[in-house]
């Protein structure tokens, strides 16, 4: 009864249908005591916490990375980046908390945006007409969106950023050290997640494709069936099945 994953660092987080969460891998950070979470409806896995939104607008977190998460109010989405984390407004304001020393916590004059994503050092959001904003670290150009259009999700990788389009094709910018940003040729795709250095789309069929580094199997998806939706992060890919 899973109806959402997000792998973080060394652990995964799962949002169930009854508003619980649960969540396996490395608890030294405590990054997996969500036992007590109710009333939930996202949840977002970082590299050494957890954070997630009830239904009241509020905001879980498991670890004190992020300062100040705890008095948010009015959210609707949170994305967990390294050592910061973002959050989505029910208005479609942005907020930011933690680590903002390349700007990736600059979004305070956001407007009309409709999900986020944060990542290592670089924040990115999609907006309610197709377009997408950034901020933050732009030395291997991830953050040179400007000109995307018809875009109906993001993800935020290490350096990298891919854009899910509305005729289901992906584009990607950013580094490219190990072709985690060659998706041009991907097509039924109908959700993306970009990992540390890899990128996984899921596919109209239910089946799932990636690209980029496998040192640790992470990208060994090619007999995966059935899945609505995939979560990449640091080192492992999780897959959500149509069964839950």
């Amino acid at each position: 009864d899973i109806a959402a994953v997000s792998a973080g660092g060394q652990h995964t987080v799962g949002l169930k249908t009854d508003g619980t969460v649960i969540a396996i891998g490395s608890n030294e950070y405590g990054q997996c005591n969500v036992q007590s979470w109710r009333d939930m409806v996202t949840v977002s896995a970082g590299y050494d916490y957890t954070a997630g939104i009830k239904k009241d607008g509020t905001v879980a977190v498991s670890y004190n990375t992020v300062q100040r998460v705890d008095s948010w109010m009015d959210m609707k989405a949170i994305s967990a980046g390294d050592l910061y984390a973002v959050g989505l407004k029910k208005d479609g304001t942005v907020a930011a908390v933690g680590l903002d020393e390349l700007g990736q916590g600059d979004v305070e004059l956001w407007t009309d945006i409709a999900a986020v994503s944060a990542g290592s050092a670089h924040t990115v959001g999609l907006k309610a007409d197709g377009t997408v904003v950034a901020t933050g670290e732009n030395d291997y150009g991830q953050c040179d969106v400007d000109s995307w259009t018809d875009i109906a999700a993001v993800s935020v990788g290490y350096g990298r950023t891919v854009g899910l389009k509305t005729d289901r094709t992906v584009v990607a910018v950013g580094k490219n050290e190990y072709g985690e940003c060659d998706v041009g040729s991907w097509k039924d795709i109908i959700a993306v997640s970009a990992g540390y250095k890899y990128t996984v789309g899921v596919k109209a069929d239910g089946t799932v494709v990636a690209v980029g580094k496998n040192e640790d199997g992470q990208c060994n998806v090619g007999s995966w069936k059935d899945i609505t939706a995939a979560s990449a992060g640091i080192f492992h890919t999780v897959g959500l099945k149509a069964d839950g």
